[in-house]
C-alpha cells in the first residue's frame, strides 16, 4: 500500500489561504441531487469547508447566531458575507486581496431600510510612518472590496445582496441556521429554503486533493503523538497524567488534541493508575487546520494475560482482513459483517465491535438519517475520495484489559491506502 505523500505545513497553509478546502465538484453534484441552486451557510465548520477561513470572533461566542456567512451556487462559485471589523482585522489576513467576492456591513442587524454601509477600513492612514507589511495587506484587501461592490449598514441587506447578485434569488436554498430562513423570509425570497446540515455533510464526505494532503498531515501528526503516549506508559502513570502527555505531544507536532480514550476511559477528570501486566488500548483524535486524525494502538505493560494477549490479536487481525476488502461499492453493515466473518473463520472468540465512520472536518463526519428527530448513521456506502476508519475495540470485559487497532484509509477507485504511516498492533513497554 502506497502513502499519501506528506506536504510542509507552510505549503498546506499557502494552499487554504488560496481557496477552501471544500470538494467544489462534489458539492455542485451534491446540490444537483438535492434540486439546489445554492447554499447559504453560517455555521463556522461549513464558513471554513468552503472558504478555508474559519470566523474566529464565533470561538468565544459559542452558542450565538453567527455573523460570517459563505454562499456556494450550483455553479460552483463561492460569496463571502462579513463585517468590515472581520473583514480588516481577520479575513483579510493571508488572503489574495479581491481574490473571493466579499459582501461587507457595518452592524450586525437586520433591517427594511439598509442603506449603503460605511467606506473603507474602521481606521485611517494617518501617514505618520510607513505601514507594517500587515497593515499594507489589509488596506490593500479593504480596498479591493470596496472596488468590487458597496457595503452595507446591516448584515440582513448584505446577505440580500449576496443572495442577488449570486443569482440565488427566488430560487433553492439550503441553509444552515434558522436566522438565514428568516432573513430570506423578511426580504420576500419566494423560492424553496431547506435545512442544509445533512447536505453539507454529504459533500463532506468526498475530498477535495487540499482536504486529503490536511488529513494526510493531521493524521501522522497524531500517530506519533499516539505512539509517544504508548511507549511512555508505565505502571502507576495515572489517566491524567496520560490525558496531560498527550496534549503535549499533540501540541509538539503542530496538532491540537481532541480527546484521548485510555483503556475504554475517556473522562479527563478520572485518576485512575495504570499497572503492571495490564493490557489497554489507547485512542486518540487530535486536528490540523480543523481536520482530524483518529488512531488506536493496544499496549502492554509488562506481560498481559493470555485472554488479553488474544483480543489484542483478535483486533488487529480484523482490522487487518476488513482493510484488505475495502473497496467503493461496500456499504457500513457489509464492512461489519466482513469482520464478523473474519474472526468467525479463524477461529476467534472474541467479540469486537465493527464500527465505520467517515473522517474529516469531525470525528464522525458523515450525513445522519432521521430517527424521530435523532440523528443516526445510515448504511452508507463507500465511494473514491472517502477517508475511513474502522473502529476495531474488544468489547469483552473481566479479560485483563483492552485491546483496538484503528487507522485511517483513503478509498480509491479499487480499494484503499493508509494516509499515515503504518506501526505494530501492540506496544509493549
Amino acid at each position: 500500500m502506497s502513502l499519501i505523500p506528506p506536504l510542509p505545513d507552510d505549503a498546506l497553509l499557502d494552499w487554504l489561504s488560496r481557496e477552501g478546502p471544500m470538494n467544489r465538484a462534489e458539492a455542485v453534484a451534491v446540490m444537483e441531487r438535492h434540486g439546489l441552486d445554492g447554499l447559504v451557510i453560517g455555521q463556522p465548520v461549513h464558513v471554513f469547508h468552503a472558504t478555508g477561513h474559519w470566523p474566529q470572533i464565533a470561538r468565544t461566542r459559542l452558542g450565538q447566531p453567527p455573523g460570517t456567512f459563505a454562499l456556494l451556487t450550483r455553479r460552483g462559485e463561492i460569496g463571502f458575507v462579513t463585517s468590515r471589523f472581520l473583514h480588516f482585522y481577520t479575513f483579510a489576513d493571508g488572503r489574495v486581496p479581491g481574490a473571493m467576492p466579499c459582501w461587507l456591513y457595518d452592524d450586525l442587524s437586520d433591517s427594511d431600510q439598509p442603506g449603503p454601509g460605511g467606506e473603507g477600513p474602521l481606521l485611517p492612514d494617518r501617514g505618520h510612518v510607513p505601514l507594517s507589511p500587515l497593515e499594507a495587506h489589509r488596506f490593500e484587501a479593504s480596498a479591493a472590496a470596496r472596488a468590487q461592490r458597496q457595503g452595507f449598514n446591516n448584515a440582513g441587506a448584505a446577505l440580500v445582496g449576496a443572495v442577488k447578485e449570486m443569482g440565488l434569488w427566488g430560487g433553492a436554498i439550503g441553509v444552515d441556521d434558522p436566522v438565514l430562513a428568516g432573513v430570506l423570509a423578511r426580504h420576500g425570497h419566494t423560492g424553496r429554503v431547506v435545512p442544509a446540515e445533512n447536505i453539507l455533510r454529504e459533500i463532506r464526505l468526498i475530498k477535495s486533493d487540499l482536504e486529503v494532503a490536511l488529513m494526510a498531515r493531521a493524521a501522522e501528526a497524531n500517530v506519533q503523538a499516539l505512539n509517544a503516549v504508548g511507549r511512555a506508559a508505565r505502571a502507576g502513570a495515572t489517566h491524567r497524567e496520560m490525558h496531560a502527555l498527550y496534549r503535549a505531544e499533540a501540541a509538539a507536532r503542530g496538532n491540537t488534541a481532541v480527546f484521548l480514550n485510555i483503556d475504554r476511559a475517556s473522562s479527563e477528570l478520572l485518576s485512575g493508575q495504570l499497572r503492571d501486566g495490564q493490557a489497554l488500548f489507547l485512542d486518540a483524535v487530535s486536528h490540523f487546520q480543523n481536520y482530524h486524525g483518529d488512531f488506536a494502538r493496544t499496549v502492554f505493560i509488562g506481560d498481559p494475560t493470555p485472554a488479553a494477549a488474544r483480543a489484542a490479536e483478535a483486533a488487529a487481525f480484523a482490522w487487518s482482513a476488513v482493510r484488505e476488502q475495502l473497496r467503493p461499492g461496500l456499504r457500513f453493515s457489509q464492512i461489519v459483517a466482513l469482520g464478523q466473518a473474519a474472526l468467525a473463520r479463524a477461529g476467534y472468540d472474541v467479540t469486537i465491535g465493527f464500527g465505520p465512520h467517515s473522517v474529516g472536518l469531525a470525528h464522525t463526519d458523515e450525513p445522519g438519517e432521521d430517527a424521530g428527530g435523532f440523528w443516526r448513521k445510515p448504511d452508507i456506502e463507500l465511494r473514491a475520495g472517502m477517508i475511513l476508519s474502522v473502529d476495531c475495540p474488544v468489547l469483552d470485559c473481566g479479560i485483563g484489559g483492552s485491546a483496538h487497532c484503528e487507522d485511517l484509509v483513503l478509498i480509491t477507485p479499487d480499494g484503499c491506502e493508509p494516509i499515515h504511516s503504518l506501526h505494530e498492533p501492540v506496544i509493549v513497554v
